[in-house]
């Protein structure tokens, strides 16, 4: 959880307030002590007692004391004990164990525990009064939190706490954040001819151009704290409510929401017509704070093309009103030729219509096949444009800076080279940090070596792709030996680079397999295919499990390699099955309908088989491609 700087600010105002009553506690004594006022108290109490005990005493009503005495005790839960004394110890009266429980004081004072009072005859010592007490019940833990000044503390850190947070947040809504904006900033938002808003998550504004101030016809001031949403914004359509603003469905999207036509009823009772355009506001780490709302006014625009819609209206009506007249004039004339001009116009009608079949019946299979190819090729741009971003990446290492600012140096000191390098700080430095730039510098021409032997490998395919596309009923002319075990990773490195991106576990089941006469590019479009229908299935599946397992075996009595791609994604319902391979259906939102029918065909072309199964929706499902398994040995 991310602590807020409201919270710091009022954990430090708590802090501040409880140490300003600490210090108030200690220096001039504001609160008083409890064990204090309990020992005044007792002693008050005691001496109260010694006064009585003693004139009791001197009537030599003993009995009276020893009742008083009793009465106290169980009266006073506190008393373990007390006994009155005479001068040279003997015993007038007691109540409770005292033998027991009395500690005698030091210096004859007294103590919480245990209070004595002297007892005077005229000015004569008599005896002493002597009471125990017994000592609070319970852990120091529970004395302490049953404190009342802990107890008060306690309720002024947690109320104030709160307090502070509520007053620091109404406190803030009410300030200017403009104030913060450098002026050239402020002033190039202002030259803006729209109108540009900055809101909060609360649809707060805090921030307003002069362009958006005219168009609402309210100043800045007053727009600065307040919901952008209660301006009075209308839909465009008059029986629909503005349920969610476009602004606030951005920020809860996290996307960009364009052109979103609005209305607002200003004060005077104009109504202006805006198009909005919302961009979500993050920060480093991807949160969304706010956003950036720009307002076009369209109001005179659509007034404009209010009136031009008119006059285009005004003249077709001229217009027809013209042609009405020609047709009465005419009419005679068209009656004479109207059988002709019929039947010259079905012999162009049908002429037409065949035209339009033959072309469209050639436009429908050259879509056919334009469609399949760039399904195909796109599915090997994707792992391209991974390869271009790696390359990039390497390339921008900072490492060939940081060898001109050294060959800078040796310039400088080019004429005690020898001394710089041996002696100053700097300079022997040099060598070893030589010694990793080479290293990483040899490292980055591996990585691009590799990357750029993998570009040429994906562009080699892609190339095959398109020539195998332009005469996609025959078979592959090009058949070469190849590795089954090669051919599916190279397809998962084309298809899915980064599994951890989509949080997919890849799990190998590879069985031996000879080497294979067939065409690799058509096997790889293939495998490329499956893989990623299987990666967008279970990204678009809510399951928690996302597992993808390629197997590779010999079947059919050892006559067919077969490669099988299993996933834990959305599944396939059982009605859906049997379309699977048609042309032009998908599942998917985004999908065509090409790849697994182009698929297919490329799977028949190779003399082998394709075929998917699924135990229904959520449940994952399986794509098998059986290929015909020509050893190379037999085929030589």
């Amino acid at each position: 959880m991310k602590v807020t700087p409201l919270i710091w600010i009022s954990f430090g105002l708590v802090s501040l307030t409880i140490s300003v009553m600490l210090a108030g506690y200690s220096l001039v004594d504001l609160v008083p002590n409890r064990d204090r006022q309990v020992f005044e108290y007792r002693r008050d109490l005691a001496e109260a007692l010694a006064v009585q005990y003693s004139a009791l005493a001197e009537r030599n009503q003993i009995e009276t004391i020893q009742f008083a005495m009793e009465t106290l005790a169980k009266r006073n839960h506190e008393i373990s004990s007390l006994a009155l004394l005479q001068k040279d110890g003997g015993i007038v009266a007691q109540v409770g164990p005292h033998a027991q429980v009395w500690v005698q004081p030091l210096g004859a004072q007294s103590t919480l525990q245990s209070l004595q009072v002297p007892i005077f005859s005229g000015d004569q010592p008599w005896g002493v009064l002597q009471l125990a007490f017994r000592e609070s019940e319970g852990s120091g833990i529970d004395r302490f939190l049953s404190d009342p000044w802990i107890r008060f503390l306690a309720f002024v850190s947690v109320m104030g706490f709160f307090g502070y947070l509520f007053f620091m947040k109404r406190t803030l809504r009410q300030l200017d954040p403009s104030g913060i904006v450098p002026t050239r900033v402020k002033a190039a938002l202002d030259a803006l001819t729209q109108g540009v808003a900055m809101i909060d998550m609360r649809d707060v504004i805090i921030l307003a151009n002069d362009s958006f101030s005219r168009a609402v016809n309210k100043p800045v001031t007053s727009l600065i704290g307040s919901d952008l949403g209660t301006l009075g914004w209308k839909s465009m359509t008059p029986t629909d409510s503005l349920m969610v603003y476009p602004w606030t469905r951005a920020i809860m999207d996290r996307r960009s929401l364009d052109n979103i036509p609005l209305i607002m009823n200003l004060s005077d009772g104009e109504q202006r017509k805006f198009i909005v355009n919302t961009v979500p506001i993050m920060d480093d780490g991807s949160t969304v704070r706010g956003a950036l709302v720009s307002f076009h006014d369209v109001t005179e625009l659509d007034r404009a093309n209010s009136q031009l819609k008119d006059a285009n209206s005004e003249l077709e009506a001229s217009r027809v009103q013209i042609m009405q007249k020609n047709q009465e004039l005419e009419a005679t004339n068209t009656n004479l030729h109207v059988e002709m001009g019929q039947r010259k116009k079905a012999e162009a009608e049908k002429e037409k219509l065949y035209q339009q079949l033959m072309n469209a019946s050639r436009q429908a299979g050259m879509a056919d096949v334009a469609s399949s190819v760039l399904h195909n090729v796109g599915n090997v741009l994707n792992s391209i444009n991974v390869s271009t971003d790696t390359l990039l990446k390497t390339l921008k290492k900072p490492m060939v800076g940081d060898v001109c600012r050294i060959a800078s140096m040796f310039n400088e000191h080019q004429d005690n080279l020898q001394d710089f390098l041996t002696v100053d700080p700097k300079g022997k430095q040099i060598p070893s940090y030589l010694g990793l730039v080479a290293e990483s510098l040899s490292g980055s021409h591996q990585t691009i070596q590799g990357e750029l032997d993998s570009l040429v490998k994906k562009v080699d395919h892609i190339k095959q792709v398109i020539m195998s596309q332009q005469d996609i009923a025959r078979a592959g002319n090009i058949r070469e030996p190849a590795s089954a075990e090669d051919l599916m990773e190279q397809a998962v490195v084309m298809a899915l680079p980064e599994p951890e991106k989509y949080h997919i576990q890849i799990v190998r089941e590879y069985s031996p397999v000879p080497m294979m006469m067939t065409d690799r590019h058509q096997v790889l479009q293939v495998l490329v295919n499956l893989i990623t229908n299987a990666k967008n299935a279970m990204v678009e599946h809510s399951g928690s499990s996302r597992r993808l397992t390629l197997r590779i075996g010999v079947v059919s009595a050892q006559t067919c390699a077969q490669f099988e791609v299993i996933d834990t994604g959305i599944g396939v319902k059982p009605e859906h099955l049997p379309r699977l391979f048609a042309q032009g259906f998908t599942t998917r939102k985004a999908g065509h309908g090409l790849g697994l029918h182009s698929a297919a065909i490329v799977a028949n072309n190779l003399g082998g088989t394709l075929h998917g199964q699924s135990a229904g929706e959520g449940c994952g499902a399986t794509f098998t491609l059986e290929l015909p398994l020509v050893v190379v040995e037999d085929a030589a």
